[in-house]
């Protein structure tokens, strides 16, 4: 099998969790993905995987779209956001030579496979709990939300929400267009199993394994890939 790179994305629901840091394998048949969502749900022991190399295999693909947005007003400066019913501990702006903006950037480069540095526009730090759906929820999910480019390739550039629920459970979780805004269906995708590596026009590098709504989980487990106490925190965005 060959090695195409990290697997950042939604593990196994039997498992309870969403993100691993595992090496997955891609398949040597050509991805045939004609509809959406996937008319079939993923394997709940696939494993994805985003990778920044080329490959002159892959397919691409056009995900659907609401056209694209600016961003909004936080993007000009904001530092944080207050606690709200919506993003219970509110929101924070890490500082460019912060641990937490250096841990996000980290987990791009690990995920994407790619060498920073990065050109990020905005960023976002916050705190919450697990989506209610998990088997073995954790207390406490630390999350960002980053949308930025690489300084080397400014066409590289997206937007991805990262999880971490401790030292070896952390990765990407969604992405979406760079010109996309808000935390709105269908923007945002999430990818679970194993395929070959796929270019998706808007998105950055490529990933394996089946598309699906990360806002809705159409696709997937059907349950929203955020919890109602934290979708919030990327109003504005």
């Amino acid at each position: 099998m060959q090695q195409c790179g990290a697997a950042p994305l939604a593990q196994a629901l039997a498992l309870g969790v969403l993100i691993v840091g595992l090496v997955g394998a891609c398949y040597e048949e050509p991805v045939a993905i004609t509809t959406w969502p996937p008319t079939e749900l993923p394997s709940a022991s696939a494993q994805p995987m985003p990778t920044g190399q080329p490959n002159p295999t892959s397919t691409t693909i056009l995900l659907p779209t609401q056209g694209t947005a600016t961003p909004g007003p936080s993007s000009t400066g904001a530092i944080g956001g207050a606690p709200s019913a919506d993003c219970i501990n509110g929101w924070t702006t890490p500082a460019a030579d912060s641990a937490e903006y250096a841990e996000a950037t980290a987990m791009l480069d690990s995920q994407m496979e790619v060498d920073g540095p990065w050109q990020i526009t905005e960023m976002r730090s916050f705190t919450g709990p697990d989506v209610s759906w998990t088997d073995t929820p954790a207390d406490v999910v630390e999350r960002w939300y980053v949308r930025g480019a690489l300084a080397a390739d400014p066409d590289f550039r997206g937007r991805w929400l990262l999880e971490r629920r401790g030292e070896l459970i952390k990765g990407v979780v969604a992405v979406a267009p760079y010109d996309s805004a808000g935390f709105q269906s269908p923007d945002w995708t999430g990818f679970v199993g194993e395929g070959q590596p796929t270019t998706y026009l808007g998105l950055p590098g490529q990933w394996t394994g089946s598309p699906y709504d990360f806002v809705t989980g159409a696709g997937y487990s059907g349950e929203p890939g955020l919890p109602d106490q934290v979708v919030g925190c990327l109003s504005a965005t």
